[in-house]
């Protein structure tokens, strides 16, 4: 009898298996929109006014070399000077030259956007999505006072690179070219050899032992420092200036980013202090939790120097990333994105700066409204500026008209002051501050300071002295300032 095989039996219908639902945050594009968000922070307009000095000085460098004494103030009286910034400076006036503010603001737009996509990039051992986020995000808000046109932001990228060099295992030699440029864009670079050093020590307790690595790495440092003194005009004084700089405390004090970190300026909250002190605070218990302990201590160093000097706080931001990524490693879910083709990447990359850039052409190079324009136009047309060195009005005003008329008119200024405190004497320093306080006799301090002009706020208590004093006669008053001549003085 045949056999009779048996039926076979037909399966359920399967179940259409569609690919799980990805939220907005789930994608790969991670990194151009860190690119894209840089580039937008360094895209104003210029309005710095210690840039504005910083541009003059370029042009004074392009024009006859690296200055070795003060040129501008006539308070410092010709004090020598070492222009810690000089390359920067060089830098600006080139740009300038080839495309005024707009090649200007291009360029700080670019370095901007490096540095928030080298940020990321830091951030990469926390593996996942929500902790990388956060920690360039906190980083990038702080950045939001800090990073601008001022020369400071190229000593950032630097530190970031330089970070990325060590966290990356890259050779330790790429740090003679960053650390040799750094001397000559800003004087922050002492906080990069710290950074080296700490995470030189990182390195040495977790393996208990000094190898060929740390060595390069200390060397690298070393021959970069020396390069970069070698090919500046200042030579060795660019190593020691920083040190010297911190022996002025008193005329820094008077600065404000100079002075301890404060949640309030002015009775307000600081958004970006809070923000700051907020992240510490978090990433501190996150550090006591994982038993990271020298890494709390290092992170603890920073977060130190940012509150003895608020300056500090963009640089310590920008350190704690690579200093806690690895202990942010394993918590939460894994990063969930989807990667995304590099050339892909790059395409969108390239778009979002046309279109930035072309923001940045179509719109004005330079905000000037919290400067006295209208006023100096004055002057300038009754011949109280704009002329000649030893034939131009000695003119005492505010610092930031200071780098105003050293922007405007080069040597050809006279301002009193400017906001390089450390070139003064720290009577100079405390007088300045005594008439922006309404503190003392303004007669007696205005003795102690000769000049030929006051330009002042007009809203302002010597604002309104001026107009009542038999020692001056009032040659110009609009809403933002007052221009009063100095009764002896050969301009009047």
């Amino acid at each position: 009898m045949a056999s009779v095989a048996p039926p076979r039996l037909q399966p359920e219908s399967a179940p259409s298996i569609s690919p799980p639902n990805r939220s907005l945050l789930e994608h790969g594009w991670w990194s151009v929109v860190a690119w894209t968000c840089g580039l937008v922070l360094g895209a104003g307009a210029l309005s710095d006014n210690s840039f504005l000095t910083h541009l003059a000085t370029g042009r004074l460098i392009r024009s006859s070399g690296a200055p070795h004494h003060d040129l501008f103030t006539f308070a410092s009286g010709g004090k020598p000077i070492v222009v810690q910034s000089w390359l920067a400076s060089w830098i600006y006036a080139t740009l300038d030259d080839v495309g005024g503010a707009t090649a200007i603001r291009l360029f700080v737009a670019a370095v901007s956007g490096v540095l928030l996509l080298t940020l990321w990039r830091l951030s990469a051992p926390a593996g996942g999505l929500l902790p990388r986020v956060g920690l360039v995000a906190m980083a990038g808000t702080v950045g939001l006072l800090w990073w601008n046109e001022r020369p400071q932001i190229l000593g950032f990228l630097a530190l970031a690179l330089i970070a990325l060099v060590l966290q990356e295992q890259r050779s330790s030699w790429w740090l003679v070219p960053l650390f040799a440029a750094w001397v000559n864009v800003h004087g922050s670079f002492p906080l990069g050899v710290a950074f080296v050093g700490a995470m030189i020590v990182l390195r040495v307790v977790s393996t208990r032992s000094v190898g060929r690595r740390e060595v390069s790495d200390v060397a690298a440092v070393a021959v970069g420092l020396v390069a970069g003194a070698v090919v500046s005009p200042y030579g060795f004084e660019m190593l020691t200036f920083p040190v010297e700089l911190l022996g002025r405390s008193e005329s820094l004090s008077f600065i404000s980013e100079w002075r301890p970190l404060s949640l309030t300026v002015k009775g307000t909250l600081d958004t970006n202090n809070v923000v700051f002190v907020a992240e510490a605070v978090a990433i501190g218990a996150l550090l006591v939790w994982r038993r990271s302990w020298l890494r709390l201590a290092v992170a603890a160093v920073f977060v130190a120097m940012a509150l003895w000097a608020v300056r500090n706080v963009a640089v310590a931001a920008l350190v704690l990333i690579p200093l806690v990524a690895p202990t942010l490693a394993g918590l939460g879910t894994p990063d969930p994105t989807v990667p995304v083709s590099r050339r892909l990447r790059f395409g969108a990359g390239a778009l979002t700066a046309l279109v930035v850039g072309a923001f940045i052409v179509a719109t004005p190079g330079y905000d000037l409204s919290a400067y006295p324009t209208r006023a100096v136009d004055w002057m300038e047309a009754h011949g109280f500026v704009g002329r000649p060195h030893d034939e131009a009005a000695a003119v005492l005003t505010h610092d930031y008209n200071g780098n105003y008329l050293e922007w405007r008119y080069g040597t050809r200024a006279l301002p009193w002051f400017d906001d390089r405190a450390e070139l003064h004497a720290y009577e100079v320093a405390r007088d300045y501050v005594f008439l922006l306080s309404d503190i003392g006799d303004p007669d007696e301090i205005l003795d102690r300071n000769p000049h030929d002009v006051v330009m002042w706020e007009a809203d302002s208590s010597l604002g309104r002295h001026l107009l009542e004093d038999r020692a001056y006669e009032v040659v110009y008053r609009d809403d933002q300032a007052v221009v009063a001549c100095r009764l002896g003085s050969s301009f009047c």
